[in-house]
């Protein structure tokens, strides 16, 4: 099922399939964050905005807005 990683909550994951906006694909290809990697969102914060997702070794905090600009394919167990 292909949404948005916004809409994702605790302990799920997704394989990013599409990333929305140039700068930001920029900028998490630089931080090990590509196409096909599964990622998984950790913590959300109290408020819902930072969300804080990891792919591999790799941890990083992200805007709720940024989060709508990556599509992903949810995977389900």
């Amino acid at each position: 099922m292909i949404t948005t990683l916004d809409l994702l909550e605790e302990n799920e994951t997704g394989t990013i399939q599409q990333i929305n906006d140039e700068d930001l694909a920029l900028q998490m290809l630089t931080m090990g964050f590509i196409l096909g990697e599964v990622i998984k969102i950790e913590r959300i914060a109290p408020l819902k905005d930072p969300i804080l997702i990891t792919s591999g070794v790799n941890y990083i905090c992200i805007r709720k807005a940024d989060a709508k600009n990556i599509s992903i394919l949810k995977n389900t167990l």
